[in-house]
Protein backbone atom coordinates (compact mmCIF):
# COMPACT_ATOMS: atom_id res chain seq x y z
CA UNK A 1 0.00 0.00 0.00
CA UNK A 2 2.97 2.28 1.11
CA UNK A 3 4.96 2.17 -1.82
CA UNK A 4 6.96 4.94 -4.25
CA UNK A 5 4.50 4.37 -6.79
CA UNK A 6 0.95 4.27 -5.64
CA UNK A 7 0.41 8.10 -6.03
CA UNK A 8 1.17 7.50 -9.49
CA UNK A 9 -1.44 4.31 -9.82
CA UNK A 10 -3.95 6.20 -8.17
CA UNK A 11 -4.18 9.17 -10.20
CA UNK A 12 -6.12 6.81 -12.81
CA UNK A 13 -9.65 7.01 -12.25
CA UNK A 14 -9.76 3.59 -11.45
CA UNK A 15 -7.44 3.32 -8.99
CA UNK A 16 -8.60 6.50 -7.06
CA UNK A 17 -12.43 4.95 -6.80
CA UNK A 18 -10.94 1.19 -5.50
CA UNK A 19 -9.12 3.34 -2.83
CA UNK A 20 -11.70 5.35 -2.47
CA UNK A 21 -14.08 2.35 -1.71
CA UNK A 22 -11.28 0.66 0.75
CA UNK A 23 -11.17 3.96 2.85
CA UNK A 24 -14.70 4.49 3.36
CA UNK A 25 -14.80 0.88 4.29
CA UNK A 26 -12.28 0.79 6.83
CA UNK A 27 -13.58 4.25 8.02
CA UNK A 28 -17.18 2.46 8.74
CA UNK A 29 -15.19 -0.58 10.86
CA UNK A 30 -12.78 2.55 12.53
CA UNK A 31 -16.54 3.79 13.80
CA UNK A 32 -17.92 0.25 15.34
CA UNK A 33 -14.52 -0.80 16.71
CA UNK A 34 -14.42 2.63 18.57
CA UNK A 35 -17.87 2.36 19.48
CA UNK A 36 -16.81 -0.81 21.10
CA UNK A 37 -13.71 0.59 22.98
CA UNK A 38 -15.96 3.27 24.42
CA UNK A 39 -17.62 0.50 26.70
CA UNK A 40 -14.80 -0.64 27.75
CA UNK A 41 -12.40 2.70 28.75
CA UNK A 42 -13.14 6.14 29.11
CA UNK A 43 -12.93 8.48 25.95
CA UNK A 44 -9.53 9.75 27.16
CA UNK A 45 -8.08 6.64 26.89
CA UNK A 46 -9.51 5.59 24.07
CA UNK A 47 -8.44 8.41 22.13
CA UNK A 48 -5.13 8.15 23.05
CA UNK A 49 -4.53 4.69 22.80
CA UNK A 50 -5.96 4.39 19.05
CA UNK A 51 -3.45 7.25 18.53
CA UNK A 52 -0.28 5.90 20.14
CA UNK A 53 -0.78 2.52 18.92
CA UNK A 54 -1.35 4.60 15.20
CA UNK A 55 2.21 5.70 15.48
CA UNK A 56 3.83 2.69 16.85
CA UNK A 57 2.73 1.34 13.67
CA UNK A 58 3.93 3.95 11.29
CA UNK A 59 7.02 3.72 13.23
CA UNK A 60 7.49 0.52 12.58
CA UNK A 61 6.50 0.66 8.86
CA UNK A 62 9.33 3.84 8.61
CA UNK A 63 11.64 1.73 9.99
CA UNK A 64 11.22 -0.78 8.12
CA UNK A 65 11.97 1.73 4.92
CA UNK A 66 14.59 2.64 6.26
CA UNK A 67 16.29 -0.53 6.73
CA UNK A 68 15.30 -1.46 2.85
CA UNK A 69 16.91 1.48 1.75
CA UNK A 70 20.29 1.14 3.69
CA UNK A 71 20.50 -3.00 3.38
CA UNK A 72 23.39 -3.89 1.32
CA UNK A 73 21.15 -6.04 -0.77
CA UNK A 74 19.05 -3.05 -1.83
CA UNK A 75 19.92 -2.11 -5.67
CA UNK A 76 21.45 0.98 -6.02
CA UNK A 77 20.56 3.86 -7.49
CA UNK A 78 21.43 5.34 -11.52
CA UNK A 79 24.16 7.82 -10.86
CA UNK A 80 22.22 11.28 -11.17
CA UNK A 81 18.57 9.37 -10.40
CA UNK A 82 17.45 9.66 -6.83
CA UNK A 83 16.93 6.56 -4.15
CA UNK A 84 14.00 4.44 -4.49
CA UNK A 85 12.35 5.89 -1.24
CA UNK A 86 12.93 9.48 -2.06
CA UNK A 87 11.13 9.45 -5.56
CA UNK A 88 8.74 12.07 -5.70
CA UNK A 89 9.33 12.99 -1.98
CA UNK A 90 8.76 16.83 -1.29
CA UNK A 91 11.53 18.77 1.59
CA UNK A 92 11.37 18.02 4.85
CA UNK A 93 8.23 19.96 7.26
CA UNK A 94 9.90 22.58 9.06
CA UNK A 95 8.96 22.72 13.24
CA UNK A 96 6.09 25.18 12.94
CA UNK A 97 4.46 22.86 10.40
CA UNK A 98 4.54 19.63 12.19
CA UNK A 99 3.37 21.64 15.53
CA UNK A 100 0.74 22.79 13.16
CA UNK A 101 -0.85 19.81 11.68
CA UNK A 102 -0.88 18.33 15.02
CA UNK A 103 -2.42 20.24 16.93
CA UNK A 104 -4.97 20.82 13.98
CA UNK A 105 -5.41 17.46 12.84
CA UNK A 106 -4.38 15.27 15.95
CA UNK A 107 -5.13 16.85 19.21
CA UNK A 108 -7.87 19.80 18.35
CA UNK A 109 -10.05 17.48 16.25
CA UNK A 110 -9.87 14.89 18.68
CA UNK A 111 -10.33 16.89 21.87
CA UNK A 112 -13.35 19.15 20.15
CA UNK A 113 -15.43 16.45 18.66
CA UNK A 114 -14.81 14.43 22.15
CA UNK A 115 -16.19 17.30 24.04
CA UNK A 116 -18.38 18.34 21.30
CA UNK A 117 -20.11 14.81 22.04
CA UNK A 118 -20.08 14.94 25.89
CA UNK A 119 -21.39 18.11 25.81
CA UNK A 120 -24.21 18.23 23.13
CA UNK A 121 -25.22 14.60 22.17
CA UNK A 122 -23.71 12.37 19.66
CA UNK A 123 -25.93 13.77 15.96
CA UNK A 124 -25.62 17.64 16.69
CA UNK A 125 -21.81 16.66 16.24
CA UNK A 126 -22.03 14.49 13.34
CA UNK A 127 -24.16 17.06 11.53
CA UNK A 128 -21.76 20.21 11.79
CA UNK A 129 -18.60 17.72 10.66
CA UNK A 130 -20.94 17.06 7.58
CA UNK A 131 -20.00 20.45 6.60
CA UNK A 132 -16.41 19.53 6.93
CA UNK A 133 -16.19 19.19 2.46
CA UNK A 134 -17.58 22.52 1.98
CA UNK A 135 -15.58 24.40 4.43
CA UNK A 136 -12.36 22.50 2.51
CA UNK A 137 -13.48 23.41 -1.19
CA UNK A 138 -13.67 27.28 0.04
CA UNK A 139 -10.38 27.08 1.86
CA UNK A 140 -8.87 25.20 -1.41
CA UNK A 141 -10.50 27.76 -3.79
CA UNK A 142 -9.21 31.00 -1.62
CA UNK A 143 -5.84 29.53 -2.00
CA UNK A 144 -6.06 28.44 -5.75
CA UNK A 145 -7.67 32.08 -5.96
CA UNK A 146 -9.87 30.27 -8.98
CA UNK A 147 -13.15 29.54 -8.58
CA UNK A 148 -14.01 25.12 -8.34
CA UNK A 149 -15.44 23.50 -11.80
CA UNK A 150 -19.19 23.58 -10.83
CA UNK A 151 -19.35 20.03 -11.38
CA UNK A 152 -17.40 19.84 -8.18
CA UNK A 153 -19.31 22.47 -6.14
CA UNK A 154 -22.62 20.25 -7.49
CA UNK A 155 -21.67 17.12 -6.37
CA UNK A 156 -20.02 18.39 -2.99
CA UNK A 157 -23.51 19.87 -2.16
CA UNK A 158 -25.41 17.47 -3.40
CA UNK A 159 -23.15 14.89 -1.05
CA UNK A 160 -23.49 17.23 2.19
CA UNK A 161 -27.46 17.99 1.69
CA UNK A 162 -27.67 14.48 1.77
CA UNK A 163 -25.60 13.47 4.61
CA UNK A 164 -27.33 16.54 6.68
CA UNK A 165 -31.25 14.60 5.47
CA UNK A 166 -29.85 11.46 7.20
CA UNK A 167 -28.20 12.88 10.62
CA UNK A 168 -31.42 15.10 11.11
CA UNK A 169 -34.04 12.52 11.82
CA UNK A 170 -31.75 11.41 14.59
CA UNK A 171 -31.58 14.75 16.32
CA UNK A 172 -34.46 14.45 17.98
CA UNK A 173 -34.02 13.88 21.70
CA UNK A 174 -29.97 13.24 21.28
CA UNK A 175 -29.44 16.96 22.62
CA UNK A 176 -26.82 17.05 25.57
CA UNK A 177 -27.32 19.60 28.05
CA UNK A 178 -25.30 22.64 27.11
CA UNK A 179 -26.19 22.57 22.72
CA UNK A 180 -25.05 26.09 22.47
CA UNK A 181 -21.04 25.54 23.67
CA UNK A 182 -21.66 21.33 22.41
CA UNK A 183 -22.17 23.09 18.55
CA UNK A 184 -19.26 25.47 19.29
CA UNK A 185 -16.71 22.74 19.94
CA UNK A 186 -18.30 20.63 16.83
CA UNK A 187 -17.28 23.71 14.71
CA UNK A 188 -13.70 23.91 16.26
CA UNK A 189 -13.71 20.27 15.47
CA UNK A 190 -14.73 21.03 11.87
CA UNK A 191 -13.12 23.91 10.98
CA UNK A 192 -9.39 21.98 12.80
CA UNK A 193 -10.10 19.11 10.39
CA UNK A 194 -10.42 21.37 7.31
CA UNK A 195 -7.38 23.05 7.73
CA UNK A 196 -5.60 20.40 8.35
CA UNK A 197 -6.51 18.76 5.17
CA UNK A 198 -6.14 22.05 3.10
CA UNK A 199 -2.90 22.24 4.71
CA UNK A 200 -1.30 18.87 4.33
CA UNK A 201 -2.50 18.64 0.48
CA UNK A 202 -0.16 22.45 0.42
CA UNK A 203 2.65 20.96 2.32
CA UNK A 204 3.18 17.45 0.24
CA UNK A 205 2.10 18.18 -3.29
CA UNK A 206 3.57 16.30 -5.77
CA UNK A 207 5.27 13.75 -3.25
CA UNK A 208 5.16 10.13 -4.70
CA UNK A 209 7.04 8.57 -2.16
CA UNK A 210 6.18 6.77 1.16
CA UNK A 211 3.33 8.13 3.21
CA UNK A 212 4.56 6.87 6.69
CA UNK A 213 7.57 8.69 6.78
CA UNK A 214 5.43 11.86 6.12
CA UNK A 215 2.70 11.66 8.67
CA UNK A 216 4.68 9.84 11.35
CA UNK A 217 6.09 13.20 13.09
CA UNK A 218 2.73 14.94 12.80
CA UNK A 219 0.72 11.67 15.16
CA UNK A 220 3.75 11.44 17.31
CA UNK A 221 3.74 15.16 18.34
CA UNK A 222 -0.34 15.05 18.36
CA UNK A 223 -0.40 12.15 20.43
CA UNK A 224 1.83 13.54 23.31
CA UNK A 225 -1.56 16.22 24.54
CA UNK A 226 -3.85 13.17 24.09
CA UNK A 227 -1.78 11.02 26.56
CA UNK A 228 -1.53 13.67 28.97
CA UNK A 229 -5.01 13.71 28.82
CA UNK A 230 -5.32 9.77 29.57
CA UNK A 231 -2.54 9.62 32.04
CA UNK A 232 -4.85 12.41 34.05
CA UNK A 233 -7.33 9.79 33.95
CA UNK A 234 -5.49 6.83 34.91
CA UNK A 235 -4.10 8.97 37.60
CA UNK A 236 -8.14 9.15 39.13
CA UNK A 237 -8.51 5.56 39.25
CA UNK A 238 -9.39 4.40 35.74
CA UNK A 239 -8.10 0.64 35.56
CA UNK A 240 -7.29 -0.69 31.54
CA UNK A 241 -7.36 -4.01 31.15
CA UNK A 242 -5.77 -6.51 28.76
CA UNK A 243 -8.73 -6.65 26.72
CA UNK A 244 -8.84 -3.22 26.04
CA UNK A 245 -4.97 -2.92 25.30
CA UNK A 246 -6.08 -5.74 23.16
CA UNK A 247 -8.86 -3.97 21.29
CA UNK A 248 -6.94 -0.30 20.89
CA UNK A 249 -4.01 -2.20 19.36
CA UNK A 250 -6.31 -3.61 16.66
CA UNK A 251 -8.02 -0.25 16.61
CA UNK A 252 -4.44 1.51 15.79
CA UNK A 253 -2.61 -0.51 14.04
CA UNK A 254 -5.13 -2.97 12.00
CA UNK A 255 -7.28 0.25 10.98
CA UNK A 256 -5.96 3.24 11.60
CA UNK A 257 -2.45 2.76 9.92
CA UNK A 258 -4.09 1.66 6.78
CA UNK A 259 -6.38 4.66 7.05
CA UNK A 260 -4.40 7.29 7.22
CA UNK A 261 -2.33 5.64 4.83
CA UNK A 262 -4.81 5.56 1.99
CA UNK A 263 -6.69 9.27 3.55
CA UNK A 264 -3.27 11.32 3.55
CA UNK A 265 -2.35 9.88 -0.12
CA UNK A 266 -6.12 10.52 -1.24
CA UNK A 267 -5.41 13.78 0.20
CA UNK A 268 -2.23 14.67 -1.98
CA UNK A 269 -3.51 12.77 -5.08
CA UNK A 270 -7.16 14.12 -5.60
CA UNK A 271 -7.10 16.96 -3.08
CA UNK A 272 -8.19 17.69 0.50
CA UNK A 273 -11.89 18.71 -0.56
CA UNK A 274 -12.09 14.72 -2.46
CA UNK A 275 -11.03 13.38 0.77
CA UNK A 276 -13.08 15.10 2.67
CA UNK A 277 -16.01 13.94 0.23
CA UNK A 278 -15.42 10.56 1.37
CA UNK A 279 -16.38 10.90 4.59
CA UNK A 280 -19.65 11.63 3.98
CA UNK A 281 -20.34 8.40 3.07
CA UNK A 282 -19.39 6.54 6.18
CA UNK A 283 -22.13 7.34 8.76
CA UNK A 284 -24.71 6.09 6.16
CA UNK A 285 -22.65 2.93 6.08
CA UNK A 286 -22.60 3.05 9.47
CA UNK A 287 -26.17 3.30 10.12
CA UNK A 288 -27.07 0.72 7.19
CA UNK A 289 -24.62 -1.88 9.34
CA UNK A 290 -26.10 -1.45 12.85
CA UNK A 291 -29.58 -1.99 11.75
CA UNK A 292 -28.14 -5.19 9.25
CA UNK A 293 -26.50 -6.32 12.85
CA UNK A 294 -29.52 -5.62 15.28
CA UNK A 295 -28.10 -2.80 17.02
CA UNK A 296 -30.35 0.09 15.64
CA UNK A 297 -33.81 1.13 14.03
CA UNK A 298 -33.51 0.64 10.51
CA UNK A 299 -32.66 3.94 7.82
CA UNK A 300 -36.61 5.83 7.25
CA UNK A 301 -37.41 7.06 3.84
CA UNK A 302 -35.74 10.29 4.46
CA UNK A 303 -32.72 9.02 5.75
CA UNK A 304 -32.61 6.61 2.84
CA UNK A 305 -33.05 9.71 0.50
CA UNK A 306 -30.35 11.63 2.34
CA UNK A 307 -27.86 8.67 1.21
CA UNK A 308 -29.22 8.58 -2.52
CA UNK A 309 -27.86 11.97 -2.11
CA UNK A 310 -25.19 11.39 -0.54
CA UNK A 311 -23.92 8.77 -3.32
CA UNK A 312 -24.89 10.68 -6.13
CA UNK A 313 -22.98 13.62 -5.26
CA UNK A 314 -19.86 11.69 -4.51
CA UNK A 315 -20.90 10.08 -8.35
CA UNK A 316 -20.85 13.15 -9.54
CA UNK A 317 -17.19 14.40 -8.19
CA UNK A 318 -15.66 10.87 -9.43
CA UNK A 319 -17.17 10.70 -12.86
CA UNK A 320 -15.52 14.34 -13.02
CA UNK A 321 -11.96 12.35 -12.46
CA UNK A 322 -8.93 14.30 -10.30
CA UNK A 323 -6.70 16.57 -11.71
CA UNK A 324 -4.77 16.61 -7.59
CA UNK A 325 -4.99 19.29 -5.48
CA UNK A 326 -4.96 22.38 -6.78
CA UNK A 327 -2.10 24.08 -8.06
CA UNK A 328 -0.16 27.54 -6.64
CA UNK A 329 -2.03 31.18 -7.15
CA UNK A 330 -2.12 32.37 -10.10
CA UNK A 331 1.32 33.88 -11.56
CA UNK A 332 3.37 32.04 -9.43
CA UNK A 333 4.42 29.50 -12.13
CA UNK A 334 5.06 32.62 -14.60
CA UNK A 335 6.94 33.99 -11.72
CA UNK A 336 9.50 31.11 -11.24
CA UNK A 337 10.04 30.68 -15.11
CA UNK A 338 11.20 34.08 -15.62
CA UNK A 339 13.32 33.86 -12.67
CA UNK A 340 14.66 30.58 -14.12
CA UNK A 341 15.26 32.58 -17.37
CA UNK A 342 12.81 30.50 -19.51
Amino acid sequence: MDTDDDGAGMRRAPGLAASSVALVVLLTATWLVVGTSLLEASAAVVSAGRVAFTVAGLAALTAGLSARASSPSASPAAPGSAAPDSVGAVRPYRTREVVLLAATGVTAYTVFSTVAIALAGPVLPTLVLALTPAAVLAGEAALARAVPPARTIAGTALAVAGAVAYVLPRLGGTLGGDVALGAGCALAAMLSMAFYGVFFARLNRGHRGPMAPRILPVFAVGSVPLLAWAAVAVAGGEWIGGATVGLLALLGIGIYVPVYLLQHRIIVVAGASYAALLGLATPPLVGISSALLGLAAVPGPVQVAGVALTVAGMAVVLARGTGGPPGPPRGTARAARRASGR
